[in-house]
């Protein structure tokens, strides 16, 4: 006996031994369950299948088809639950089932309603919680957990992503946050031939964009570097349009641009700065792309080229100075000699006049 007939004979025992009600089927179905006519199972001919039910919440009497270790997939209606792959406990009984939960995996677990959870020993324990990957929680609800040992700390709307760089649980430390372990680096990419973005990453290794020793790297050329110090991109290939400035007349400029203290209206008053206001410093040099901010750039050409200017000055001065000083020797010198010359003569007249008559 072949299987498919063995199967279609036991087909037709099923469905003699069904009350008239559950007889009925739907015209594209080639076999249907039913119960006080609610369908409960439905096989179509193009090989779709509905697996039917009544969602009651469990109403405390537990209804669920199996509990406790095993290997199965399991439709849970009365919870609106599914559940596939094995656990070695507890973690697919009706008490630990949240309503319109999944779990597919191994040891994985969704206790909180609406909650998601994949593959290996993950748990979402809140509503609308999500845990993907290996020894995940999402125990805040609406939280997310993704990776490899990573914890949501009960911190509701926060993520959390780990990465498989150590067996250290990553937890989420305050509520409605982003939190990330990256050991390899973060990848921003915002054009589609992933030429321009920024990375975040420890600085062991050289960046997507070329920096070495970079904490935070763009691909503009600028990073902060793993000692804090943040580089402009400066390559000489980069720029065009380039003129040359007079240093006295940055000087002139800079001369009608006040320089004050002050605060961020955002910082406590105790927190000063000291700078010139934006608006000011694009009126006196009509640099960088607004009036309302400054480019570091621009702040550190002004003060080079000043710095220069006034360089050229202290020159100029230095070598007037050091002309006078060896005029001034020169002249020294000649005094000297005049005095001793003086010195002389006197000596002479004092001497003859002391001499006797004859």
């Amino acid at each position: 006996m072949t299987r498919s007939l063995r199967f279609s004979l036991l087909s037709a025992a099923c469905v003699a031994a069904l009350p008239a009600a559950a007889l009925a089927q739907t015209p594209d179905s080639a076999f249907a369950v039913s119960h006080s006519g609610a369908s409960l199972f439905r096989v179509n001919i193009d090989g779709g299948a509905l697996f039917g039910g009544t969602y009651d919440g469990d109403g405390g009497a537990s209804g669920i088809p199996a509990e406790g270790a095993g290997t199965r997939m399991v439709w849970y209606p009365r919870k609106g639950a599914f559940r596939a792959g094995g656990i070695n406990g507890t973690q697919w009984d009706a008490a630990n089932i949240g309503s319109y939960s999944v779990a597919i995996g191994q040891d994985v677990r969704a206790s909180g309603d609406n909650g998601v959870a994949f593959g290996l020993r993950s748990t979402a324990a809140q509503v609308s919680s999500f845990a993907v990957g290996e020894d995940n929680t999402a125990s805040g609800a609406a939280s997310v957990a993704l990776g490899y040992h990573a914890h949501t700390n009960a911190r509701q709307g926060s993520f959390v992503f780990s990465d498989r760089s150590s067996v250290d649980t990553l937890r989420a430390g305050v509520n409605h946050s982003a939190n990330w372990r990256v050991s390899g680096g973060f990848r921003i990419f915002t054009s589609s031939n992933l030429s321009t973005g920024v990375t975040l990453q420890s600085g062991a290794s050289v960046s997507n964009w070329g920096q070495a020793s970079a904490v935070i790297s763009t691909s503009t050329g600028a990073y902060l570097s793993t000692s804090g110090v943040w580089t402009n991109a400066s390559d000489v290939r980069l720029k065009h349009l380039i003129e040359n400035v007079s240093g006295e007349d940055v000087l002139t400029r800079l001369r009608t641009v006040p320089i004050r203290t002050w605060s961020y209206r955002v910082d406590p008053d105790g927190i000063r700065h000291l700078g010139p206001m934006a608006q000011d410093f694009r009126a006196a040099f009509g640099l960088g792309n607004d009036s309302t901010s400054i480019g570091t750039v621009d702040a550190d050409g002004v003060s080079l080229a000043g710095v220069q200017a006034l360089d050229r000055r202290t020159t100029t001065q230095q070598a007037t100075i050091d002309r006078q000083q060896q005029t001034i020797q020169a002249q020294a010198r000649e005094i000297a000699e005049l005095r001793a010359r003086m010195e002389r003569v006197e000596a002479l007249l004092a001497a003859s006049t002391a001499a006797p008559k004859p």
